[in-house]
């Protein structure tokens, strides 16, 4: 055969067999029978050839889609991580519950598509989150499907996940928690978290959703722990920080690490609020509660929630729980408190009867309605 022009330095001459004998044959099928290793050499070339683009052609390259504005885009992939105890899957849930229903993610517009999210961790604890999403929304979280186990990203299972994604076609797809779905990986070895990008990327591919993995920070903290193989594969990289420890004084950052080919969104600043869960109750009568992240606003963020508006706030909560009717007055709301274990003086019942009500009517500006008047929010 003709032999490709290349130059070789003395000692290294070519072999007498066949050079491309062994050339990869993978992206264009088998060699046809009767075409030897150079003819097939050059019909690789002149595909690969048809796939350059000149400037002007590159008009036909489709821009990022949306699925929350400025935030996440389809068909990349993206990571939110964060210390333990920083509220991530909450962030997270509360983009899923976003984007399954088509509802604005706290002003940042949202397209509405099917998810699926991956509880590969927190299993037990995920039904209270969505139903405190579902009460302080005052909708059901339609639209998301979730899987209540990890599928390990380098076992055969994740060819069926990458399939039943290519079928169900979701806008996104969440996998919470990446140490989860990447067990006996080493996560420190780029070489490793290079194949476990490689089976993200087939699962982007197929399904055209944004593939968002949820992750713990390094030791430093302030990015995501592991081989930096995986943070250069990434569209979008999302930081979630914690400032405070009570319900009252804790703050959540969600910051911007990385925006490949968009403008990076700024910080938002979250705040938690406590949701009673209606009609639940533990064994000893106290309310079932989760939390939710309500966005703050930045100059009045130091005094959110403090003091005696954070009392009032969780013995509403409680009442609520307790099916405790708006219509009561203080001195029945206040007997109905004390069987619960919640004592304060009569000028603070007042307030929670009048905060109460007022939320039924709308009034509340960091609530959302209720459309029932049944006290759903906290």
């Amino acid at each position: 055969m003709t032999e490709p022009n290349v130059a070789y330095f003395p000692g290294n001459e070519p072999p007498d067999e066949d050079l491309w004998a062994d050339f990869p044959a993978e992206t264009t099928g088998p060699r046809p029978v009767g075409t030897n290793s150079q003819d097939y050499l050059n019909a690789c070339v002149d595909l690969l050839e048809r796939e350059l683009l000149d400037s002007t052609a590159l008009d036909s390259i489709q821009p990022l889609e949306p699925v929350i504005a400025d935030v996440l885009f389809r068909d990349t992939l993206a990571r939110v991580y964060g210390a333990s105890g920083t509220f991530k899957s909450f962030m997270t849930l509360d983009f899923a519950g976003c984007v399954g229903t088509g509802i604005d993610w706290h002003g940042q517009a949202v397209t509405q598509g099917p998810v699926i999210y991956l509880v590969a961790e927190g299993i037990r604890g995920i039904r209270k989150r969505v139903r405190a999403w579902e009460q302080h929304h005052g909708r059901r979280m339609t639209g998301v499907h979730f899987l209540p186990r990890p599928v390990q990203a380098m076992d055969s299972e994740w060819l069926v996940l990458i399939e039943l994604c290519r079928r169900r076609r979701p806008a996104l797809v969440v996998i919470d928690t990446q140490a989860r779905v990447t067990v006996g990986v080493e996560e420190n070895s780029n070489t490793e978290m290079g194949r476990v990008v490689h089976r993200m990327e087939e699962l982007r591919a197929a399904s055209e959703a944004c593939v968002l993995l949820v992750h713990h920070t390094g030791h430093d903290g302030d990015r995501g722990r592991g081989a930096t193989a995986v943070k250069g594969a990434l569209q979008t990289e999302l930081g979630v920080e914690r400032k405070g420890s009570s319900l009252l004084d804790t703050t959540i950052t969600l910051k911007t690490g990385k925006q490949k080919d968009d403008e990076e969104l700024g910080d938002v600043v979250f705040g938690l609020h406590q949701v009673a869960l209606r009609g639940e109750a533990k064994e000893d009568g106290s309310p079932v509660t989760s939390i939710v992240l309500v966005p703050l606003d930045p100059v009045s963020q130091p005094q959110a929630r403090t003091g005696q508006q954070g009392r009032v706030e969780e013995i509403a909560a409680a009442l609520d729980a307790a099916d405790v009717p708006l219509e009561w007055g203080r001195d029945r709301v206040r007997r109905r408190a004390s069987a619960l274990g919640i004592q304060g003086r009569n000028d603070l019942f007042t307030e929670v009867i009048e905060y109460r009500r007022n939320r039924a009517n709308h009034l509340s500006p960091n609530l959302s309605p209720d459309p029932e008047g049944t006290g759903q929010d906290e």
